[in-house]
């Protein structure tokens, strides 16, 4: 018997590979919908030097700073997951997944989406940057980070 920690901090229990409850994979989306968007195809160069000159004042890859919460695993992360004091009431209070269609809300205009938020950003009104843009984060999600949001070696 072997056991495993989860994300939420308790601890299951895996046996000769018959898995407790714990263990079982949950959809982080409930509605199909919300993952299949047309957003155009963007370039990750162009996303990565748009990231670097207007988003990394406030926002690192790996650490939360004071103006804003890490970005490397916010692809596909539940909103308001991590505790950060500086998020505004109106962010916090919603529940959903951080998915292609909720990032181009987001950073299209988001004080349209969360009028309460503390972001600097007015949004990204050509289309294909901000679609760079949001490939270059699920990017980070998908090739640099194992299944746990740990930073790999690449």
């Amino acid at each position: 018997m072997r056991s495993r920690k989860l994300y939420d901090g308790d601890v299951g229990y895996e046996l000769r590979g018959q898995s407790s409850q714990k263990f079982k994979r949950k959809g982080q989306v409930k509605n199909e919908y919300e993952i299949e968007i047309e957003i155009p195809n963007g370039d990750l160069t162009k996303g990565r030097i748009f990231f670097n000159h207007n988003c990394a004042g406030c926002h690192d890859l790996d650490q939360d700073l004071y103006l804003g919460p890490s970005l490397r695993t916010v692809y596909l992360r539940r909103n308001g997951s991590k505790k950060f004091s500086n998020y505004g009431k109106d962010l916090t209070a919603q529940k959903f997944y951080w998915t292609r269609r909720k990032l181009w809300e987001f950073l299209d205009n988001p004080e349209k989406m969360f009028p309460d938020t503390n972001m600097q950003l007015d949004g990204v009104k050509d289309p294909f940057l901000l679609a760079s843009v949001i490939d270059y984060l699920q990017y980070l999600r998908v090739f640099t980070c194992d299944i746990r949001g740990q930073k790999q070696i690449i």
